[in-house]
């Protein structure tokens, strides 16, 4: 520690963070040297630096004592002051300046600093050095209260007791974690298959498949075609790779004027929402060389075709089973809302097993059932036309697929068509009438109400002749299921779903069974059928054309022997009158004969 000169002393005790002189003189508010501060400018009092504003902030310290004490002198002061203000100070001393000149007292053992006089005292502090070690406002413990509630919060804050200490790479690999102690319970153990998949083998394709153009192979010119119609040609199909048949109906594009046809647009939509057994699957939709195919399931057989197959003839329970699964189909198209509208026999398709299908819904639609709306009458074909389509209705119902079910039930008992007509809606009705009767009041109240009904007005009363016809072709309860089905009224007709319920498919013998035989038997569908009935046809004429030809031979042989007969009677006439009337010519003898007489 710097000692100061023998003739003073300083006291570095700290009494209210000021310093107190003490000496003849003494000072008061003084700089330490006469000099300019080396270190900022110490009359500034704002500057926390020097203030001596203690930690807490309770009270502001104590002013610079501006009494004059007097110093102790050196001697005076003992070893422990000086070792305490050693302590005080730390490592810092004293600057190395040189000890203030002044007046000294009379005394030996007392001094005063000298100041440079000014005309205005200046309020100084003490240098930062000294300020910030001497000035320093003793530390002081916190209250007991206040350690108590430091610590709490402290303990609040620290990490839960799981939390880990130290990272998990610093820990042991080997450290293992022992299992807990008491009886083992098994672990679940949850079984999961793992299907092995096998590659398959690169298929390979016949010759004539390896040349076809299209995923699905068809036989060239009309040979794959299975269907004809005012929609279009259905094609018989061979998928190359799954070797599965389906059924290509090409979409008739010419004469659209507005791109693709509705029908096939509504076509695609309901089948798209359909889902049964009964009702024909549609596979998906092709777009080939501008052409545009629905791809449907491939059923090898039509109802058309079945009735007129040249070697199989249904049974009566096989015929059962087909009209009972028609009504399903139907029943469902019903229950979904979907009006059919073109319910034939041609339309529904019969597999190999027996599984009858309801296709074609190129004029299907969505109906209302809980309220009647405006609907073309231009639909489902002329002979399977129910009467109140044919007088003009618009609002109709489900009864009218009703109608056309009944036609379809009647055809697969007698294998003819029940109303066969020329293709006019005059002509149908009076096929209709002429079975059916002529409708009245009472059987159809509305009847007069019907839009062309003052047109298509019945000119003669006929009576109903169905019983005559056809109840010796069917089974008591189909007579009645079907004569309820052929009302005229359509309120009166029943549901599909009630049609299921009635005693003929219920309760008469014998039980419905399904035709499984047909998987023995060639495909068979309408446009064979009508193959054949025109080659039938074309045999027929030829037939008789060479029965007529034959027959005018035989004349023309029998008039050339009526004329050689005649000819040769003239002859003989001819010389008679040669000879002179009816004389005959005299026998002339030989001359040697006569001369010899």
């Amino acid at each position: 520690m710097q000692q100061y000169p023998q003739g003073g002393s300083y006291r570095g005790g700290y009494r209210g963070g000021g310093f107190r002189g003490r000496g003849r003189g003494g000072f008061k508010n003084s700089h330490w040297n006469s000099g300019p501060p080396s270190r900022g400018h110490h009359d500034d009092l704002g500057n926390e630096r020097f203030s001596n504003v203690d930690d807490h902030g309770n009270t502001g310290s104590e002013p610079m004592d501006v009494q004059e004490e007097v110093f102790q002198s050196h001697d005076e002061l003992g070893e422990d002051t000086s070792q305490s203000v050693q302590d005080r100070a730390g490592p810092l001393t004293t600057p190395n300046r040189p000890p203030p000149s002044g007046p000294r007292g009379s005394s030996g053992s007392k001094f005063s600093f000298a100041f440079k006089p000014s005309s205005k005292p200046a309020v100084t502090a003490p240098k930062p050095e000294i300020s910030q070690k001497l000035n320093a406002a003793p530390r002081r413990e916190p209250q007991p209260e206040n350690r108590d509630r430091d610590r709490a919060r402290d303990q609040e804050r620290e990490p839960p007791r799981s939390a880990p200490t130290e990272p998990a790479s610093s820990r042991p690999r080997h450290e293992r974690r022992h299992p807990p102690e008491g009886p083992r319970v098994a672990p679940r153990m949850r079984k999961v298959m793992k299907i092995m998949k096998r590659p398959k083998p690169r298929p390979t394709l016949p010759a004539d498949l390896v040349d076809s153009e299209s995923v699905f192979f068809r036989k060239p010119g009309n040979e794959s075609v299975v269907g004809s119609g005012t929609y279009g040609k259905v094609f018989k199909g061979l998928n190359v790779y799954t070797k599965g048949m389906v059924a290509l109906k090409r979409i008739r594009m010419e004469g659209e004027r507005d791109g693709f046809p509705v029908t096939a647009i509504r076509e695609i939509k309901l089948l798209q929402s359909l889902r049964h057994v009964n009702i024909v699957n549609l596979q998906e939709v092709m777009v080939e060389k501008n052409d545009c195919f629905m791809v449907f399931e491939y059923l090898s057989h039509d109802l058309t075709g079945l009735l007129n197959h040249p070697t199989f003839k249904l049974e009566t329970a096989q015929k059962k089973d087909l009209a009972k699964q028609m009504f399903e189909g139907l029943d469902y198209l019903h229950t979904r809302g979907v009006l059919h509208r073109d319910i034939k026999a041609a339309n529904i398709l019969v597999s190999n097993e027996g599984v009858l299908k309801i296709a074609d819904f190129g004029l299907a639609r969505f109906y209302a059932k809980r309220h009647q709306l405006d609907y073309t009458n231009r639909v489902i074909t002329i002979w399977y036309r129910s009467p109140e389509l044919l007088l003009g209705e618009t609002k109709y119902t489900a009864a009218v697929d009703v109608w056309s079910a009944a036609c379809v039930m009647v055809e697969i008992f007698d294998r003819n068509a029940i109303f066969p007509g020329d293709g006019t809606e005059l002509s149908q009705l009076e096929k209709i009438y002429n079975v059916m009767g002529t409708p009245n009041l009472k059987d159809w109240p509305n009847l007069i109400d019907m839009a062309w009904f003052e047109l298509l007005r019945p000119t003669v009363k006929r009576r109903n002749v169905f019983a005559e016809k056809y109840r010796d072709k069917m089974s008591p309860a189909a007579f009645d299921l079907l004569s309820a089905m052929f009302h005229y009224d359509p309120a009166k007709r029943p549901s599909a779903a009630q049609v299921l319920q009635h005693a003929y498919f219920t309760e008469e013998a014998p039980a419905a069974r399904q035709a499984t035989e047909l998987a023995t038997h060639n495909d068979w569908h309408e446009f064979e059928s009508k193959a054949l009935r025109k080659e039938n046809d074309r045999r027929e004429r030829e037939a008789k054309k060479l029965a007529k030809e034959n027959a005018g031979r035989d004349k023309e042989k029998d008039k050339k022997r009526i004329n050689e007969g005649t000819d040769q009677r003239d002859t003989k006439r001819l010389q008679v009158d040669k000879n002179g009337g009816n004389k005959p010519t005299p026998a002339v003898a030989p001359p040697n004969s006569t001369s010899e007489a």
